[in-house]
């Protein structure tokens, strides 16, 4: 595979931009295979690992391959709150799946790890990785029929990246910014990024939700994106239904007619069985076991996606041991009844030395002193202490199970997300119960989002005895500072995974054509009847209102 051969002192004469268009612009990775592309030799381990610590070949990633017929109305219920506001960075599951289909990036990563074309259909890079340049495809439009311009695409990064919504720890600004001297637009198709340092595995970043097109227009509802699935401009911003169309602008347009995302948010799924669905993502056991057992739907297992680790304190370790004593006889498979579960018994952290990740850790932006309103002096947080999120139901049954194999000087404190957050940044707390979702196709972007928790867990991970900051670990390691260490080892000894779970997908019987993302999230542009049914459709072809 070619890459630039670029020397440094060129850039002071000609420029970024100038020497960028005299370029013929050689290939580095379109529809590259992060395991096979041969300008990322050496890190095929970096892919979201398998329990033996190779790189999982994700048996869970193929769905139906039935061939559809086109054609009808499909329903997918929703039992998550979902907010136009946030788009197109999701809280939760169904504002992700809502998303998913309606906003682009400029690259995406398939369930298998494979590097597919988005927005752009071209992407190249200098022979260190450090410059970037995508081509977005030629025609690729908004849904109200504008050009996605290089413009388009730095305006809408620049909003994302304002979002105070944003966790910084958890989203691609971490590692690059949209700003003006990072995004240079080179012409009316192309954007080169500029990168303080080499980053082989770059576009997996772009394929996180954060950099997806969605812009605010007047007159619209709901934000702009450019997806296979469109809303109208009337489409209200707060609703039970949802309703989409297929977008005419984009090369994989749906063959549906129309598609309604229902919404019934806090609304147990089982008591959904009757409002004629057609697909519904599930976590919970009994709802998966009630559907298992209903003859009109078929149940499919999805990748596993949240790992859920112990995290014990470094002040008050001694006090906490307890705790990992306990975690060590938790079997989940059997333990948690809940949820699908099995034992992860490696971190997500990189094999090699983290000098092989850019930008592995940032700021971390906590606050000082805790809310009136959390009343953390009466919780008596202290060594013996372990604390869980109080809406993470899984996180509570592993609370109260590990509590069950400790001894009796062990206590459990349930905490709101950001009372606990608060709790694990101040080590209030011998133990954390810490649950990391999966947003990317990389061990070293899973372990910034773990180390983007705490400056502690910098310090731990990175060897240096206090937090980076903006500097990075590659500045560090040239200035001698992690030189003869394995920062990473301390980092292991304070964090000890203890589950990975995985939802199912509940879909009427005879339907078929969903891929998935990465992450696990289902793609619904395909969906549709399998042919051999298309003769006498289930309920899910119902005419259009």
């Amino acid at each position: 595979m070619n890459t630039w051969k670029v020397k440094s002192r060129w850039f002071p004469t000609l420029g970024l931009v100038g020497w960028l268009l005299l370029s013929s612009l050689p290939g580095c990775g379109k529809n590259a295979d992060l395991r096979t592309d041969p300008h990322l030799e050496g890190i095929e381990n970096h892919l979201w690992p398998a329990p033996d610590g190779l790189v999982d070949d994700r048996p869970d990633c193929t769905g139906p391959t039935v061939d559809t017929a086109p054609g009808g109305v499909f329903t997918i219920a929703i039992t998550d709150t979902v907010s136009p506001g946030r788009a197109p960075v999701p809280h939760n599951a169904g504002e992700r799946l809502i998303f998913a289909q309606l906003y682009e990036t400029l690259v995406n990563v398939d369930c298998a790890g494979n590097i597919q074309p988005g927005l752009a259909d071209h992407w190249a890079c200098t022979n260190d990785s450090t410059v970037w340049v995508f081509t977005l495809r030629a025609d690729a439009r908004l849904w109200d029929g504008t050009r996605v311009t290089p413009e388009v695409i730095k305006q809408a990064w620049t909003a994302n990246q304002d979002c105070p919504r944003q966790r910084q720890a958890a989203s691609p600004w971490s590692w690059f910014s949209a700003r003006a001297k990072t995004v240079t637009i080179l012409d009316g198709r192309r954007l080169a990024i500029q990168l303080p340092e080499p980053q082989a595995t770059f576009p997996v970043l772009l394929s996180h939700p954060a950099t997806a097109i969605a812009l605010t227009r007047p007159g619209w509802q709901w934000p702009v994106g450019s997806g296979p699935v469109r809303l109208r401009a009337a489409t209200p911003a707060v609703l039970p239904q949802i309703i989409c169309r297929p977008n005419p602008h984009h090369p994989d347009a749906p063959r549906w007619e129309q598609m309604v995302f229902d919404l019934h948010p806090g609304q147990d799924p089982r008591d959904l069985v009757s409002s004629q669905f057609d697909l519904l993502l599930v976590r919970d056991l009994d709802s998966l076991r009630f559907f298992q057992q209903t003859p009109d739907f078929e149940t499919h297992r999805l990748p596993w996606d949240q790992v859920y680790l112990l995290v014990i304190s470094p002040d008050l370790a001694a006090q906490a041991s307890r705790w990992t004593a306990a975690a060590q006889r938790l079997d989940p498979a059997t333990d948690l009844t809940t949820v699908s579960a099995q034992r992860w018994p490696a971190i997500i952290l990189p094999d090699g030395p983290p000098v092989d990740c850019p930008q592995l850790a940032g700021p971390v932006a906590m606050s000082r002193s805790a809310r009136r309103e959390w009343n953390l002096p009466a919780q008596q947080l202290d060594g013996r202490t372990l604390v869980y999120c109080t809406d993470d139901h899984v996180a509570q049954e592993m609370a109260h199970r590990l509590m069950a194999l400790a001894d009796d000087q062990a206590r459990l404190v349930s905490l709101e997300a950001p009372a606990a957050a608060f709790s694990l940044e101040w080590q209030m707390a011998g133990a954390h119960l810490v649950r990391l979702d999966q947003a990317f196709a990389s061990r070293c972007l899973q372990a910034a989002m773990l180390m983007g928790k705490a400056a502690w867990l910098q310090e731990l991970g990175l060897g240096t005895g206090q937090p980076l900051g903006g500097e990075s670990i590659v500045a560090a390691a040239r200035n001698q500072r992690l030189a003869d260490i394995d920062p990473l080892q301390q980092l292991r000894t304070h964090v000890q995974p203890l589950a990975v779970t995985r939802p199912w997908l509940v879909v009427r019987r005879g339907l078929a054509g969903w891929t998935l993302a990465y992450d696990g999230t289902p793609l619904l542009h395909g969906l549709g009847l399998g042919r051999e049914t298309a003769a006498a459709p289930p309920p899910a072809a119902r005419v259009l209102p």
